[in-house]
């Protein structure tokens, strides 16, 4: 009599919570260079900084990103960003304006393409928005405000509005 004995050993890759992985990353090519930006994704630095000693946050670090939707990659094109702030809750919509803006920054096509850098989603912009630019102050009577954000390509097509507002804290250090 003889006996016949099968062993076989199985690999698996599981993560720490023992989920199975995810799929393998991929490049993902970057839209046609016809295709104009549809939508704006935008990052801040965790608050404002105080540039200039007086115990006020003045300048708002800025990352932007312009997608081109459906393609899921951002990328870069070439015209005008629109920055503005306003009172809380006074922004309005690009359709309905709301109270005059506290400040605005309007960065023009050559500071936008000085801009481009690369972060981990992909291509982007990094900005500083400053309260002195102008000659202007950082005292304000908020220490929340909304930003409002829009893009318009120099390549004509409508303007690509952040969608909604985002609510930037300017607390008294």
């Amino acid at each position: 009599m003889s006996t016949l004995l099968c062993v076989s050993c199985q690999s698996t890759h599981t993560t720490s919570d023992g989920a199975p992985m995810g799929a393998t990353p991929r490049e993902v090519a970057p839209p046609p260079v016809t295709m104009l930006p549809n939508a704006i994704a935008i990052t801040f630095a965790p608050k404002p900084v105080d540039t200039d000693g007086n115990d006020r946050p003045d300048t708002l670090q800025v990352t932007v990103f312009l997608f081109a939707r459906p393609h899921p990659a951002p990328h870069w094109c070439e015209g005008e960003f629109h920055f503005a702030i306003h009172p809380p809750g006074k922004a309005g919509t690009p359709t309905n304006p709301g109270a005059p803006a506290i400040r605005e920054w309007t960065l023009s096509k050559e500071l936008v393409a000085a801009a481009r850098t690369r972060a981990l989603v992909g291509p982007c912009y990094e900005f500083n928005l400053s309260l002195l630019d102008g000659g202007n102050t950082d005292v304000m009577e908020y220490t929340s405000v909304d930003l409002t954000a829009w893009f318009q390509p120099t390549a004509g097509g409508p303007r690509v509005w952040l969608r909604g507002i985002r609510a930037v804290q300017y607390p008294q250090l």
